[in-house]
């Protein structure tokens, strides 16, 4: 039987000139033209809707990310899925992919015992080569540098890495046949002695062919059209448990992503929203539950601590949390 986990979508592009880890400059919190040297009433400016508890912080430093796992383990988390841009030589030496890959290594080397650690791959549009080719690539090596961490997490020890719908939308354009070039993919990696447990970003049953488990990054994509999500999910997962494999939930506080785009609001309802949200994935019957998100300020879609919540979100989600595992 499937171990219940809950593990949230985790961000890692922030910085800030005190950073102590591998940023020392304003990233992220600046997007959009913001200006985080402007205070305003003991307020930074920033590209963000809702203010940070702890206020604007590097997300590569070793304090923030012991905070951050106190604070999630205090919410019943069981990890973290880092949004994770490649690796700096392949890719390139931006803030973002520098903070991310930081991020991603300092957390498995600080993680306690009972904390999983995995990746969302955000892209694999970059360089000279083929979408194809840097997925293998990425894979194999994601593989051979970070799957072997005892943080890192597993099912039946496999090494799971979750695949946002960027890449398969790449994989998509670039191939004929995407589904059959993702399982040529994974019988090459077989063929070097790596067999990673694949989590795509899909509710199109078409890809139980060529993954372990399917989810969805975020519910307000359905709901903000007003489209019945638990019919969605009921479907996909009775498809993914008569092929043998796991479904996981995704589940959301709001929405709010008005500083850095064309406004899409789905309102938190003070925690109403959210809970309904919880009702949905848990009349599905999930094997995982994933939360978007635990630090997208951008989106307004994070439960970390903020000074307009407090940590009334860390209560919700450990309250729900005990509600899916029965303890």
């Amino acid at each position: 039987m499937t171990e219940k986990k809950v593990l949230a979508f985790y961000y890692a592009w922030y910085g800030t000139p005190w950073g102590t880890g591998v940023l020392h400059e304003w990233a992220g919190w600046n997007s959009n033209g913001y200006n985080p040297e402007n205070v305003t009433c003991g307020r930074r400016e920033a590209a963000i809707t809702c203010y940070p508890l702890d206020g604007l912080y590097d997300s590569s430093s070793e304090y923030t990310i012991r905070r951050h796992i106190y604070q999630a383990k205090q919410a019943g988390l069981d990890g973290f899925i880092v949004s994770w841009w490649g690796f700096p030589d392949r890719v390139g030496d931006s803030a973002t992919v520098r903070s991310s890959d930081a991020t991603l290594r300092k957390l498995l080397e600080i993680s306690p015992e009972d904390f999983n650690v995995t990746l969302y791959y955000e892209t694999a549009k970059y360089g000279g080569k083929s979408v194809p080719e840097n997925v293998r690539e990425d894979l194999e090596r994601i593989c051979r540098e970070y799957c072997s961490s005892p943080r890192w997490m597993k099912v039946d020890d496999r090494p799971v890495i979750v695949i946002y719908g960027r890449v398969m939308n790449q994989m998509r354009e670039a191939c004929d046949d995407d589904i059959e070039e993702w399982k040529a993919i994974r019988e090459e990696l077989m063929e070097k002695g790596y067999n990673p447990y694949l989590v795509g970003d899909s509710l199109d049953p078409a890809y139980i062919e060529c993954m372990d488990a399917l989810h969805t990054y975020n519910p307000i994509a359905f709901t903000t059209r007003g489209v019945d999500l638990s019919s969605l999910y009921r479907r996909i997962s009775r498809a993914l448990h008569e092929a043998g494999k796991i479904f996981a939930a995704t589940v959301t506080p709001g929405y709010d992503d008005g500083k850095v785009r064309v406004r899409t609001l789905e309102p938190r309802r003070d925690g109403g929203y959210y809970i309904e949200s919880w009702n949905t994935a848990l009349s599905c019957n999930p094997d995982w539950i994933f939360v978007t998100t635990w630090n997208e300020w951008f989106e307004g879609s994070q439960i970390e601590p903020s000074v307009e919540y407090g940590d009334d979100y860390i209560i919700l989600t450990r309250q729900q949390v005990r509600r899916f595992k029965g303890v």
